[in-house]
């Protein structure tokens, strides 16, 4: 008895492992173009999103847009499978109570990123091979 039980837990076992190693990996991250890129971590401290939410989105035209968590700003960019570079040309002046988010969001924006890559839906934007901002990716609504 005591070894049917045995053989019968080693069959429902190998089952579910079969099954779970037909399970279909997501390996697709969602692309850099056209994805609104929300601000997840800014030099490796959490983000806490106030009124209106941190992002940037590059569209296919090389320019990119977005919010630094009050302002709007913009600018050009250009890259290629690894690489990027960034132009920040401006923002909208609007006041804000706290621009301590905005102000750290514009440095990174104004550093000489050169590299970037995309993990499991987070954007890493790199300075020197550090990461300077993570962000985590949603499909755009144009």
């Amino acid at each position: 008895m005591i070894k049917k039980s045995i053989i019968f837990c080693i069959l429902i076992s190998s089952v579910f492992l079969v099954q779970a190693g037909k399970r279909k990996k997501n390996t697709e991250n969602m692309p850099l173009l056209n994805t609104k890129w929300i601000l997840e971590e800014i030099m490796e401290i959490p983000v806490v999103h106030g009124l209106d939410t941190a992002f940037i989105v590059f569209d296919d035209h090389y320019k990119f847009s977005g919010n630094l968590g009050c302002n709007l700003f913009f600018g050009t960019f250009s890259f290629s499978k690894k690489r990027i570079k960034i132009d920040y040309l401006g923002a909208t002046k609007k006041y804000c109570a706290d621009m301590t988010l905005e102000e750290q969001f514009v440095k990174v924006l104004r550093s000489d990123i050169a590299h970037y890559y995309v993990d499991n839906n987070k954007l890493y934007l790199l300075y020197q091979k550090k990461a300077i901002a993570k962000f985590e990716g949603y499909p755009s609504s144009k």
